[in-house]
């Protein structure tokens, strides 16, 4: 006689990772949240004066150093112009808001504020996590300066399809490594059907 699926659920529950379930959900609402305010408020976001400042901050840096970096790698001088290069082809690169870094610099925050933890611990990871957003920006704009030297054609491409999903898969990480190494609020294993098994 075959067995009431029924009685097993129970037991099927008790082998779910729910911290690491609960954890996931978490990160996965603060995206959406985050995601739909950004865009119904972005023109005031833009214009905000702290956020603003650190734009500029970062546009300047870009604007300054990349030249330097590039143009060993290239035909020609690439030159800055207030905030634009130009190119030895004759193209132009514009800096803008969304190229500074600002908007991930903000969810990563966001994610490791809201997430469990010690606070001591998320005052060193928190800058910690915006290096690693930093030095990302630094190489999508290299990237991109480089790539229209040659291939401009190709720049909503990798723009677009390359590095937008590699910022939300380096976001990705660094929640994982906030709740699975640093805070150890969840874990890949399920203790609750280990221990059962042992």
């Amino acid at each position: 006689m075959a067995s009431d699926p029924h009685t097993n659920i129970p037991a099927r529950f008790k082998t779910w990772n729910f911290p690491l379930i609960m954890q996931g959900w978490i990160f996965f609402l603060v995206i959406l949240f985050f995601q739909l305010i950004w865009e119904n408020f972005e023109n005031e976001i833009d214009t905000f004066p702290p956020l603003a400042f650190i734009s500029d901050s970062i546009g300047g840096f870009l604007l300054t150093i990349t030249p330097k970096i590039v143009n060993p790698f290239v035909e020609g001088d690439i030159i800055q112009d207030g905030t634009s290069l130009i190119l030895p082809n004759g193209l132009y690169i514009n800096y803008f808001f969304s190229l500074s870094g600002v908007k991930q610099m903000c969810l990563v925050i966001s994610l490791i504020v809201i997430a469990q933890g010690a606070w001591k611990k998320k005052a060193w990871f928190i800058p910690f996590a915006l290096i690693i957003i930093q030095i990302t920006v630094l190489v999508r704009f290299f990237v991109l300066t480089l790539n229209c030297t040659a291939y401009p054609e190709r720049l909503n491409l990798l723009k677009n399809v390359f590095f937008a999903p590699l910022f939300y898969f380096e976001i990705l990480i660094i929640w994982m490594v906030w709740v699975l190494l640093i805070a150890k609020t969840a874990s890949l294993r399920n203790y609750n059907s280990s221990s059962k098994k042992s």
